[in-house]
């Protein structure tokens, strides 16, 4: 049994001042990304970055900082900025959405969704969000207030949607945090992939939704369409390499099984796509660097036999949490399958 935790956690906010995530939808998470680290190395983590002794102590440079095997180290945890859970752009046609402005007093929700021995560090993310409101995020620095905290099953509901149960973690008003008993093992997995594998059309076909820009490496080059064979192997490769980082480190996929996976994935066919790349880059305020995270977004369409999907569906529901390609823990690599 593959053992892998997924945590999701809908953080609740209320803007306290007008608040502006900068420059497009596709940035929202880039810009709580570089709020929440800012806030937790200055909170939390005392020491040179750099140094090696540290670095293997300090538990913010193990959650934002790559130790051992620079460029090449998961994260534990990926980021949903605020419409991640759906349809960020609302249409596919071309533009890239245009910024959100939050009304004081307006609400908004982000997620993160914590992967295995990640969640020990819970107490850290909470503590965190606070301090990022107070200070502000965005252009402008608009300012925010955390209303609530809570622990999500989104499988139990609608696999699909998104929608599912919620356990209050931190509730308006009060100090007092709970511990989320809402994980998700690779059995809920399978039960949702199941219910899914029943709904599947007798045609084969399945529509997914790129919501975040899906940023692909194949062969050192940024891959521009949406070819299920490359967007697979990287899945996989993804929450294979979060639960060796962050799970039973004993456990490793044969190698047979891989083989065998990716062989099923080249006989899914892209049928349409109507996706459109998204140029979208990312600041630094301390370097003052701007780094692409573009990728592309939209809908397209595959067809497979039911048989391949059967096998491979249990794989596309972990995706959904985990998120896939670059930039995850900036929001980037959020999909859903949206017509089963």
């Amino acid at each position: 049994m593959f053992p892998l935790t997924a945590t999701p956690l809908h953080f609740l906010c209320e803007a306290t001042t007008p608040l502006q995530l900068e420059e497009s939808a596709y940035r929202a998470g880039s810009n709580l990304r570089g709020a929440l680290g800012n806030v937790m190395q200055r909170a939390y983590c005392a020491g040179d970055r750099r140094d090696p002794a540290h670095a293997a102590t300090c538990p913010v440079c193990w959650l934002l900082a790559a130790n051992e095997r620079p460029g090449q180290e998961r994260r534990g945890y990926a980021l949903r900025p605020p419409g991640g859970d759906g349809d960020v752009s609302g249409d596919v046609s071309g533009d890239v959405p245009p910024e959100r402005l939050y009304r004081a007093g307006e609400r908004f929700e982000f997620g993160l969704t914590l992967f295995g021995e990640t969640l020990r560090f819970l107490p850290y993310f909470i503590l965190a969000v606070p301090e990022m409101g107070r200070i502000g995020v965005g252009a402008g620095r608009g300012k925010f207030a955390l209303k609530q905290v809570s622990a999500v099953d989104p499988l139990i509901a609608d696999p699909l949607q998104g929608t599912g149960e919620r356990q209050c973690l931190l509730a308006e008003g009060d100090s007092l945090v709970h511990t989320p008993t809402l994980a998700i093992t690779h059995e809920r997995i399978q039960q949702a992939a199941a219910r899914l594998a029943g709904q599947l059309p007798v045609n084969g076909r399945l529509q997914f939704r790129f919501v975040t820009p899906m940023r692909l490496i194949f062969d050192k080059h940024i891959l521009k369409t949406p070819e299920f064979a490359i967007f697979f192997a990287r899945l996989l490769e993804r929450v294979d390499d979060l639960e060796k980082q962050f799970g039973d480190r004993e456990w490793r996929r044969p190698m047979e099984e891989v083989q065998m996976l990716q062989g099923l994935a080249t006989q899914v066919r892209l049928i349409d796509s109507q996706t459109h790349w998204a140029d979208v880059f990312s600041g630094s305020t301390r370097t003052g660097n701007r780094t692409p995270m573009g990728g592309f977004v939209g809908t397209a369409v595959y067809s497979a036999p039911a048989e391949v999907w059967r096998t491979l569906l249990p794989w596309l529901v972990w995706g959904q949490l985990a998120q896939v390609g670059k930039d995850v823990v900036k929001g980037n690599g959020i999909f859903r399958i949206v017509d089963c």
